[in-house]
């Protein structure tokens, strides 16, 4: 039990030496909260501005932004509603600034990112396996469900530093068509669920087995925001490994015809980035009554005040399953 102390002891050490969101006392001056995660390719880009709180914040209507890129005023930011829309475009390499004040100048902060560039998605290949459900048993049995395996071969551009930082995003949309009451309806449903529990760089160099069970003194990481370092590339490249359920549920097995649309995203993220979704995967699995797990600290890359910025590069590729109820 010393050593689990002494753990807890070094974690705690750490911890204060870092830049990050911590709990505020009463009488802590009110500061600019920026939540501002873009992404290229998005014409629906937006910076959120508040004011901290001791119960809740407060939504800036009267704050005004300025955007930079590479030195370069590039737009001034009003309040549209309740946010503030951005129009710029951004490219690979751009960095980019942001000075946001209230009150006439009473509160400002500011922050800055610079933008990776893009994975290169070299060939994906697919195949279908059975895979053994966690800690699922029917009858004294274990149960097996269907899974489409992706094979994705990553490269890591030449341009980037080694160490880089990334995000998968893999969304499925299901399509059938079935007859009711004379008549053809079509049903639509969309799922971001996959398995990663495979793949090393997506359990940050911790593959496990869907069937490991046992009880866990330390708190386990899940990887809600698919994040992943390039530590795990070799010679800049990559094959990452995840597992998409056919899900009957999904696919209608009484349909005329089925058809499942796969979107495979990543995104190029700054560390700032990939610290703050990092942490916020911990908050959601925290556990206030476990004593033994650490309350998580958000990290903080705004001066002047609290929040994240962070402009995210993505490469995109899909995949089309035609007919995929006859496979039941």
């Amino acid at each position: 039990m010393k050593k689990y102390f002494l753990f807890l002891c070094v974690f705690v050490i750490l911890s204060a030496c870092t830049n990050t969101i911590g709990y505020l006392p009463d009488d802590e001056p009110k500061k600019l909260i920026v939540n501002a995660m873009m992404q290229t390719e998005n014409n629906d880009n937006r910076i959120y501005l508040h004011y901290t709180g001791w119960t809740a914040t407060t939504p800036v209507t009267d704050g005004i932004i300025h955007l930079y890129i590479n030195g370069k005023l590039s737009e001034t930011i009003t309040a549209e509603d309740n946010y503030y829309p951005v129009k710029s475009i951004f490219q690979t390499g751009d960095r980019v600034k942001i000075e946001a004040s209230s009150e006439n100048g009473k509160y400002k902060a500011k922050a800055e990112t610079r933008i990776s560039a893009p994975l290169q998605i070299i060939n994906v290949d697919t195949t279908y396996i059975s895979l053994r459900d966690y800690n699922s048993w029917v009858g004294g049995k274990p149960v097996y469900d269907n899974y489409l395996r992706l094979n994705i071969q990553l490269k890591q551009p030449d341009i980037e530093a080694e160490n880089t930082y990334y995000r998968l995003e893999v969304k499925q949309i299901f399509y059938s068509h079935k007859w009711h009451d004379g008549r053809d309806t079509l049903s639509i449903d969309t799922t971001y669920n996959y398995n990663y529990i495979y793949d090393t760089a997506l359990t940050d160099g911790k593959p496990g087995h869907a069937i490991d069970e046992g009880f866990e003194l330390i708190q386990k990481w899940n990887n809600y925001f698919g994040l992943f370092k390039s530590c795990y590339f070799k010679n800049r490249e990559y094959n990452m490994t995840i597992d998409l359920k056919e899900d009957i549920n999904y696919i209608h097995i009484d349909s005329q015809k089925a058809e499942r649309y796969i979107s495979i995203r990543f995104y190029s993220i700054s560390e700032s980035e990939h610290r703050y979704l990092y942490a916020m995967s911990s908050a959601l699995d925290f556990d206030a009554e476990n004593f033994i797990y650490a309350v998580p600290l958000i990290p903080n890359n705004i001066k002047g005040g609290i929040g994240i910025f962070s402009i995210a590069n993505q490469v995109e590729y899909k995949l089309k399953e035609e007919n995929c109820q006859d496979r039941y």
